[in-house]
């Protein structure tokens, strides 16, 4: 049976709504050593990127701290995704980092050993040794509207 694109998009919603799709919102997933450069796996809020190299712009932190774990600013339930251990990862952030960083660029890690970025609802995303990744926030439009009004007045 032939069926078009939106009849496929359809069949694959009502199986995640059914709880039949092969991962479900909130569980764990690894990425496959098989995944390609530029492949990209959101966890919630944050986006997970895989990229050949570190991006210009980008400064290695030489001696992080536990506090470095945390890979989004703040300190809410949401803005808890951390990396499980930093053994094994080299941590770049953006030139542009600091405390008040409102940007949409994350830190990019290098990895030689297999890292988990952890998350309380989110779930949890497994990242194999060997691989770059560069992580990006999703955009707070709220904010960027407010911000947009402000300067409108």
């Amino acid at each position: 049976m032939v069926t078009t694109t939106i009849d496929q998009i359809e069949k694959h919603a009502a199986n995640i709504r059914d709880g039949l799709a092969k991962i479900q919102p909130g569980e764990p997933h690894a990425i496959s050593d098989a995944a390609s450069t530029n492949d990209g796996y959101p966890q919630g809020d944050l986006s997970i990127i895989l990229v050949e190299s570190i991006p210009d712009g980008y400064h290695r932190i030489e001696k992080p701290t536990d506090k470095d774990r945390q890979l989004v600013p703040g300190n809410t339930e949401g803005s808890r995704h951390c990396l499980d251990s930093l053994d094994g990862v080299e941590l770049f952030r953006h030139a542009e980092w600091n405390q008040d960083y409102d940007g949409l660029m994350g830190p990019a890690l290098k990895l030689a050993k297999e890292r988990t970025i952890e998350h309380p609802k989110h779930g949890n995303i497994t990242i194999p040794a060997g691989r770059i990744v560069l992580t990006t926030y999703q955009p707070d439009y709220d904010a960027d509207t407010r911000k947009t009004r402000r300067n409108a007045d």
